[in-house]
């Protein structure tokens, strides 16, 4: 049984991160709330995937011409420099404090995205 929900994380993980949501929306609360894993596991877990899954991706997406370098320069250096600083933070404190961390992430996400949609459904309705 333990087999089938791994498949089926995987199955979801690469769904999220194929749709450009980020795999380890789903990875991350799978591996922690199913299988009872520390958040560091669990990040450290979805950090070795996304790196397959980024350089399989950006091989797609530049066969597409669809990079532009000049942004991912912008935001990959100062990227690299932060994650580089909170992953020795996030090895400091403890797993539950992380894990609120990311829940809180997590909602606030879900909540910008919630307004956002609903200020375009409203903006539509008004043009009509």
């Amino acid at each position: 049984m333990t087999g089938l929900f791994i498949l089926i994380t995987a199955l979801f993980s690469g769904i999220f991160a194929g749709m450009g949501m980020g795999g380890g929306t789903f990875l991350i609360p799978a591996l922690s709330l199913i299988f009872g894993y520390i958040q560091t596991i669990c990040q450290s877990t979805n950090v070795v995937c996304f790196i397959v899954l980024g350089f399989l991706c950006f091989f797609i997406y530049k066969r597409n011409k669809l990079i532009d370098y000049k942004i991912v320069f912008c935001v990959s250096l100062p990227a690299c420099f932060i994650s580089i600083l909170f992953t020795i933070f996030s090895i400091k404190i403890s797993s539950e404090i992380l894990k609120y961390c990311f829940a809180g992430f997590i909602i606030c996400f879900g909540i910008f995205y919630f307004v956002t949609a609903l200020i375009k459904i409203i903006k539509n309705q008004k043009k009509i």
